[in-house]
């Protein structure tokens, strides 16, 4: 069995992130499993970055917290995680940049691979940003990994620029290899032979997933201001844009965002927006519009370290009480968390059918562990996953016409009115902040406003008697421990439960809001002891829960520095409660 790490560390500028997902794309094109997750500051330049990458030849879902190889750029990344390295395991450095009687060697049997990458860079006259490429030549020796593989990926990546940049990071990455040969011959114990006859995977993040639902879904318009971890899903829906026949945006402001995707919304295209906490504080506002005004919008809403500005490139699960409570006034509102990128893809999707279904905000969490983590993922899982469009009761021009008088807010059993398009003859359109009678006039009177906060409501009970769905169930039913959570802890917890042969159930909650009480406390009834495992400092979901069952849930495993929850920290846990 296959199943090791490689960590990379060094400053920004090294390429260190560009390495990691080379390494991980390597080993998915040569039939492995890959997850990838990064750790930088919020900075610029400078700083300390590393990014590991496990492969395995069994399905992964999460990292793990020690390393097989450790690929030093500087000397900072020894100190900080020589200490990682297993039993057996690889450290990389520059035996000229750093003196090696100065390292603090691991009281372990470890190898050292002396490899001069700044005499490298200085004899060939390269520059440093060729860094990345003499460090995965090492890799491939190391690892023993097809060298073609990563020369065709070079030769993809730089195609714009032509065959001689082409020529000239090939030989850089073969400059490392040759290198790497003379130092450590044998290569690491455990070899990336490539697997033949396994199926096609395709190595996505959290964003590049959202921003495929979004394209299955038949988005149109995408608007955001860039704030991490969402930031790259506006990069990659530019870039696809043109492609798919969608206008995207990078507005001044998050205020500006979401007022821009309401105006697209209301005038029938689908659209999105995302953000993370502190650009969706100044969405609020808007949210609320959305509520009133009923018009369908997708937010996907990145959580990172608050409060204020935080820790921007870190991760957590902070925001859920927020988002479940944001806007001023009550109105009915949807929220998803996706746990992965197939999860991702798939609730994108079914978000966008719900907000036209329920004419409302649909939330789809992530954040930064998920949303900028790659992830291996079998390219038929993605592909065989449905994309029926149902724009919910949107009125054709045929329908509207035998409709007679066109009612916007018609109070209906369901909650939901029929909805036609500005322009389309035979309707009238007004729609602003105001409360209002059927027809959308400004009204207060007590009866208007009694029938459309009542008609508004009515979506929820619509919601959990037709869309609503009890959490997903993994493990022994019988199990004396039952480990809940939410988003993107699914992937520590699984790893955790395949790694224990089944100790211990799972309940994995991607649908959030609104719950039926009544289901769900029937639910979490047929299960005996509970451990609540979140990544933020106040339990949200299990405060939710309470709230929602009357069910006490008082044993935690909750992590709040920044960093993911591991697979290990699950583990030992769940064996002290056992």
């Amino acid at each position: 069995m296959i199943d090791f790490t490689v960590k990379i560390g060094g400053e920004a500028g090294f390429g260190i992130m560009t390495t990691g997902l080379f390494l991980g794309k390597i080993a998915t094109r040569s039939g492995y499993h890959a997850f990838e997750y990064s750790e930088y500051p919020s900075l610029i330049r400078g700083g300390h970055n590393v990014i590991e990458v496990r492969i395995s030849d069994a399905l992964v879902h999460s990292q793990t917290s020690e390393v097989d190889v450790l690929l030093c750029l500087n000397k900072e990344t020894f100190d900080l995680h020589a200490g990682e390295v297993r039993e057996g395991g690889v450290i990389v450095f520059d035996n000229e940049k750093t003196d090696e009687s100065l390292l603090k060697k691991p009281d372990r049997r470890i190898s050292y691979v002396h490899i001069p990458f700044t005499r490298i860079l200085r004899e060939n006259q390269l520059a440093t940003v060729m860094l990345n490429n003499i460090a995965l030549g090492v890799l491939m020796q190391i690892i023993g990994a097809d060298p073609d593989i990563l020369n065709k990926l070079i030769a993809e990546t730089f195609a714009r620029k032509g065959e001689e940049v082409i020529t000239k990071n090939q030989q850089a990455a073969a400059l490392g290899l040759s290198e790497a040969k003379k130092d450590f011959p044998e290569g690491y114990k455990t070899k990336l032979v490539k697997i033949n006859g396994v199926p096609e995977k395709v190595y996505l993040t959290g964003n590049e997933a959202f921003g495929l639902g979004a394209i299955m879904a038949g988005c149109r318009f995408y608007c955001a201001y860039p704030m991490t971890p969402t930031s790259a899903l506006l990069h990659y829906l530019a870039a696809k844009a043109e492609k798919c026949g969608m206008v995207v945006k990078h507005a001044e402001d998050e205020i500006a965002v979401i007022n821009m995707a309401l105006g697209a919304s209301w005038a029938g295209v689908r659209s999105m927006v995302g953000t993370s906490g502190g650009g969706f504080a100044l969405m609020v506002e808007a949210v609320s519009l959305a509520g009133i005004t009923e018009t369908p919008i997708v937010i996907v809403m990145g959580q990172r370290p608050g409060p204020a500005t935080g820790m921007p490139t870190w991760t957590e699960q902070g925001d859920l009480h927020f988002v479940i409570r944001s806007g001023h006034g009550e109105f009915p509102k949807i929220v998803l968390a996706p746990a992965d990128s197939e999860e991702a893809v798939r609730l994108t999707v079914e978000a966008f059918n719900l907000a036209d279904k329920y004419q409302t905000p649909v939330f789809v969490m992530g954040d930064k562990y998920m949303q900028e983590g790659h992830q291996s993922v079998d390219m038929e899982k993605i592909s065989s996953l449905p994309s029926v469009i149902n724009r919910g009761k949107l009125l054709s021009q045929e329908d509207l016409l035998k409709t007679g008088q066109y009612k916007r807010y018609l109070v209906t059993d369901d909650g939901i009115s029929p909805r036609a398009l500005p322009g389309m003859e035979g309707s009238l359109h007004q729609a602003n902040s105001y409360e209002h009678n059927e027809e959308g006039h400004t009204s207060e009177s007590a009866s208007d406003r009694i029938q459309q906060v009542e008609k508004r409501n009515r979506k929820n009970d619509t919601y959990l008697a037709e869309d609503f769905r009890l959490p997903e169930v993994y493990g022994p039913k019988e199990s004396p421990l039952t480990v809940i959570s939410w988003g993107s802890m699914k992937g520590p917890i699984l790893q955790a439960l395949k790694e224990t042969d089944g100790l211990f159930n799972y309940i994995h909650f991607s649908r959030l809001w609104p719950l039926d009480k009544a289901k769900l406390k029937a639910f979490l009834k047929g299960f005996r002891r509970f451990l609540l495992v979140e990544n933020n400092s106040t339990a949200q979901l299990g405060q939710l829960l309470t709230m929602e069952t009357a069910m006490e849930f008082p044993d935690t495993l909750l992590k709040y520095s920044g960093r993911p929850i591991y697979p290990e920290e699950v583990i030992s846990k769940v064996r002290e409660m056992l």
